[in-house]
């Protein structure tokens, strides 16, 4: 059986709709996937004790009471249930060794569920570059900036077919661009691999695990279906050694039950043979 990929969908409160990009959709299942969509109405429990591997996608910003600030005025516009949902969600994920891919909005979320921070508007850093292209205006499939892969990294390895190699330390390839807020202090357990010309963070990933996140917008972006591919052989590994596990513990409570059997059988045996008590009172 395929593995199955939760994707919390975006939430519309003017319409009461929950919506999502459908390339999110397609990549997954193309990348032999099993898409299923989610809300904040779930808890992070129990979505977890369905899905083989967790996508964030992209939304609004971050509110900074999650690391620790108060909202400048550059903020645009929060979900705060969103983002109670998905913190809590990353974090058992993590501890349970789930597969997460996070992009653009989602790489945030992995970064500030795991301790870091994030810059509240890439006007307050001197010399940045321009990230927040309108996609409405340039459309998504534009690339607009460069980005310089780590060669020691994951994503490194996952896209080395794809790109032009030039350097053996760095990889450059262009991107789509629609972003005001970035990775600041990077949380636990994840180190950036990839970084813009004005030394913004680009991508993160797991120290251990597959956790991945990506600024820029994949699904739009042919040689990144590398990424959803990489992505769901992962969950695929995953739902593995999950039913594996779970084969093991069923035996393993079959034997302890056949063995409790055997025991009472025997018990109620011996109790049954035993000669009668042939002693004069």
């Amino acid at each position: 059986m395929r593995p199955l990929i939760g994707i919390i969908g975006q939430v519309d409160p003017s319409k009461n709709r929950l919506f999502l990009d459908r390339r999110h959709v397609e990549k997954v299942t193309a990348a032999g996937g099993v898409p299923a969509v989610f809300n904040v109405n779930s808890s992070p429990e129990e979505v977890l004790e369905h899905v083989d591997g967790v996508l964030l996608i992209e939304g609004p910003d971050v509110h900074p009471h999650f690391y620790g600030e108060d909202p400048s005025g550059a903020i645009k516009y929060v979900d705060v249930d969103r983002d109670e949902f998905e913190i809590r969600l990353v974090k058992r994920a993590v501890e349970m060794g789930v597969p997460i891919l996070g992009i653009s909005r989602g790489m945030h979320v992995i970064n500030v569920a795991l301790g870091g921070t994030l810059y509240q508007d890439l006007n307050d850093i001197p010399k940045a570059i321009k990230h927040d292209w309108d996609v409405e205006l340039i459309g998504p499939t534009q690339r607009v900036h460069g980005v310089r892969i780590k060669t020691s990294s994951t994503l490194y390895e996952i896209l080395k077919d794809e790109l032009d190699i030039e350097g053996t330390n760095e990889v450059y390839l262009r991107v789509n661009s629609f972003h005001h807020q970035a990775v600041k202090r990077v949380g636990e357990g994840i180190k950036p691999v990839a970084y813009a010309v004005d030394g913004l963070i680009e991508a993160i990933e797991g120290t251990e695990g597959f956790i991945i996140g990506l600024q820029w917008q994949p699904e739009y972006l042919p040689e990144m279906d590398r990424v959803f591919e990489a992505f769901v052989k992962a969950a695929a590994e995953y739902r593995r050694d999950k039913l594996e596990m779970e084969k093991i513990e069923i035996e393993a409570e079959l034997r302890e039950e056949l063995t409790r059997e055997q025991d009472e059988s025997h018990h109620s045996s011996e109790t049954t043979d035993s000669p009668p008590d042939t002693n004069q009172t």
